[in-house]
């Protein structure tokens, strides 16, 4: 079985890496970072690409990158570098958080279908809100709850 490198609690951590890349990306560039990031050794490109979030994110950077070699400005203080830097990470924040919600509207939609499928009505859906709201405790489950 292989050895599993990213885990849920650093991958986070791991895109956040990926979409603030400042420079020439490159998967031995990325290794390199990865293992100094997570400390640990034998961190590959194959290991990392299948992924499929760190796959996406390298693709996306390394697109932007090519994109803005070409209308690259120099700082002219340190306080407008930050701020530039800044700026760039909370967009490539805001992207990896516009591609979230395009992937749960994606799945609603497969829900919604699903759901018509089997012959779901919309009210029996809103019954299971009212249902949540109640502390687990109290629900009587078919399993032979109280």
């Amino acid at each position: 079985m292989p050895k599993i490198v990213i885990t849920s609690k650093s991958m986070p951590d791991v895109l956040h890496r990926i979409e603030t890349w400042k420079g020439k990306l490159t998967w031995p560039l990325l290794c390199d970072e990865i293992m100094a990031l997570l400390q640990i050794d034998g961190v590959t490109r194959q290991t990392l690409s299948s992924y499929k979030e760190i796959q996406e994110a390298f693709t996306a950077r390394k697109q932007y990158l090519r994109e803005k070699a070409t209308t690259e400005i120099p700082p002219a203080d340190s306080n407008i570098e930050y701020l530039q830097n800044q700026v760039e990470s909370l967009e490539a924040e805001l992207e990896q958080a516009k591609e979230t919600i395009e992937r749960y509207k994606q799945r609603f939609v497969l829900w919604q279908y699903n759901a018509y499928k089997h012959g779901v009505r919309m009210e029996s859906l809103d019954d299971a809100i009212e249902m949540l709201e109640k502390p687990l405790t109290e629900i009587k489950r078919k399993t032979g709850g109280a």
